[in-house]
């Protein structure tokens, strides 16, 4: 990445030797990351740092979602699953944002329990929050299984699928840690959820 600041590089990944730039405080203006050595921008934000502060920016790029955004993702702890949710449905819905049924599954009865609804989903973007999970429940044992539902926002109900697997999975992740949660359906109506774990 190059960065940015109203037009002016600051630092670059392609140079060994970092650069530093003295910027007058309290003066907003544009931060932008930009693909290194281009004019193809991955992501901007407006910022102004007052006198005697700073301010610290993740970013995350995901080339094959098309997508970038800021991230504010702290250290794993242990026996935690912390996931950065992006909705990536087909044409085949006509969302632009849906509502997610949060549930795990119960054992060793296998009880569907409902944990929570995350609101106002958008299609083809990161959730603005991060989930945050139990890697394993009070048996201490077995990794959970965590499923997604799509809910239709206006009926409350949810959304037909085409393929009787109606719900996305999160399940048998053995180790704690910070994830991508890539959701998308298959030409067959098959619901995916292809995992990525953050270094």
């Amino acid at each position: 990445m190059d960065v940015k600041f109203e037009g002016k590089l600051l630092d670059s990944l392609t140079d060994k030797i970092s650069k530093t730039a003295i910027l007058k405080a309290g003066i907003p203006g544009k931060l932008a990351f930009y693909k290194a050595g281009t004019d193809s921008l991955i992501i901007d934000t407006l910022v102004n740092v007052l006198p005697n502060s700073t301010i610290n920016l993740n970013v995350l790029a995901v080339p094959s979602l098309g997508n970038s955004t800021f991230i504010d993702m702290k250290p794993a702890v242990k026996d935690t699953l912390a996931f950065m949710i992006y909705l990536n449905l087909s044409a085949a819905y006509k969302y632009d944002a849906v509502d997610l049924q949060l549930q795990y599954l119960k054992r060793p009865s296998n009880v569907i329990t409902d944990i929570a609804t995350i609101k106002n989903v958008k299609n083809k973007a990161f959730l603005s929050e991060i989930l945050i999970l139990p890697q394993k429940l009070n048996t201490g044992s077995v990794s959970t299984q965590y499923w997604l539902t799509l809910i239709d926002p206006a009926t409350g109900n949810p959304i037909t699928i085409p393929n009787a697997n109606n719900r996305f999975v999160l399940s048998n992740i053995s180790t704690f840690g910070n994830f991508i949660a890539n959701l998308y359906d298959n030409t067959d109506g098959t619901m995916v959820t292809q995992t990525t774990k953050l270094q």
